[in-house]
């Protein structure tokens, strides 16, 4: 008989921090490069309830565009998405049990996922094409860019996939390169030594090969999560630092299904047999994290395009209900008419969330 797992999010409720801490980086970081600094506050996709909870604390006060952070700091222009399926679950597979009683396995997840990516990665996509009014190179402040600059590209690369049970499976509880779920340490120092999480992101470097404007997202199987999780926050996007000492960025995506409510099951669509329903989180989240990659891969040390509060293109729309202005909808159909549950993402040029 299957059942349900209880929460890893109720579980972990007791490491919930502070919302406001969560919700953007520390000064020094939303200001730009964090050299010197040794550690951080962390910038994560909060779940739902602890978005709505910071919101609700802290009402946004009017209009605040995006701004350029840092002089030279990169943009992601021909971005290509890699999905790495880490560790030996994956290969052996497991049910889930929706809230509405319906039973999906991981194998539909990974098929879910990544014709997700398929189809962004294939498509002119309007919920992608907000990225592209962003770029490098403008002047600290800037709110604009010119059209000769690097910019995102529409449609983006799809790069393949990879099920990785070469290397050790990744623990019940991942090392990242954060003390607690308060305090991270700036990426490729001499002390961040036990990052699981970018140790696996130089791995997938080293299977797909250096890509500057790649994305490798680091797919956690279930029951395999880094610390606050599902509890406090869904997901990031960070970096690592490989062997010949070059920046790639990579996605830490925790198995956000088996979060429940948390972190957007049914949050656009009810249950259907491909998955549209149990796995609508599964691409809200991943592609909040694709998108603020584009516009943001250095977050600790480079920092291109946030507002004035720290917050990137998907953090000032995350989770706002489907059918109201700016909100969660879906994308599609692809080729073999399926269709993806994304939320929009910030538009300088339309002063509000669009996509």
């Amino acid at each position: 008989m299957i059942s349900r797992p209880v929460s890893r999010g109720l579980r972990l409720l007791a490491l919930a921090l502070p919302l406001t801490a969560a919700l953007v980086p520390s000064a020094s970081t939303a200001a730009g490069s964090t050299s010197g600094t040794t550690s951080v506050t962390p910038h994560l996709m909060l779940s739902l309830n602890a978005t709505r909870q910071a919101r609700a604390a802290a009402p946004p006060a009017g209009v605040s565009q995006l701004q350029y952070q840092t002089g030279g700091a990169p943009i992601q222009s021909g971005t290509t998405v890699f999905l790495i399926f880490w560790g030996e679950q994956w290969a052996v597979g497991w049910d889930d049990v929706s809230n509405s009683g319906n039973v999906y396995t991981s194998g539909q997840a990974q098929t879910y996922i990544t014709d997700f990516f398929k189809y962004v990665g294939s498509t002119a996509t309007a919920w992608n094409a907000t990225t592209t009014q962003y770029c490098s190179g403008v002047a600290v402040g800037a709110t604009s860019c010119p059209s000769g600059n690097p910019h995102p590209t529409n449609p983006p690369a799809f790069g393949g996939t990879w099920v990785d049970t070469s290397s050790p499976p990744p623990p019940p509880l991942v090392p990242d390169n954060c003390v607690d779920a308060t305090v991270c340490l700036v990426p490729g120092q001499s002390a961040d030594v036990a990052n699981l999480m970018a140790a696996e992101a130089v791995r997938a470097e080293q299977h797909f090969g250096y890509n500057a404007n790649a994305n490798y997202m680091i797919m956690l199987p279930k029951e395999a999560l880094t610390n606050g999780a599902d509890a406090t926050y869904c997901a990031y996007h960070s970096q690592a630092k490989d062997s010949s000492g070059r920046w790639i960025a990579y996605t830490n995506m925790p198995f956000v299904p088996t979060g429940n409510i948390l972190c957007g099951e049914n949050f656009v669509n009810s249950d259907n047999s491909y998955g549209n329903g149990f796995f609508d989180g599964y691409s809200i989240v991943a592609g909040h994290e694709f998108g603020e990659a584009e516009t943001d891969p250095l977050d600790y040390t480079n920092s291109a395009w946030r507002d004035s509060s720290g917050q990137e293109n998907g953090d000032k729309c995350a989770w706002i209900t489907p059918g109201t202005p700016g909100g969660s909808h879906n994308i599609g159909p692809d080729a073999a008419g399926h269709s993806f549950a994304v939320q929009t993402l910030w538009s300088n040029s339309a002063s509000g969330c669009a996509g």
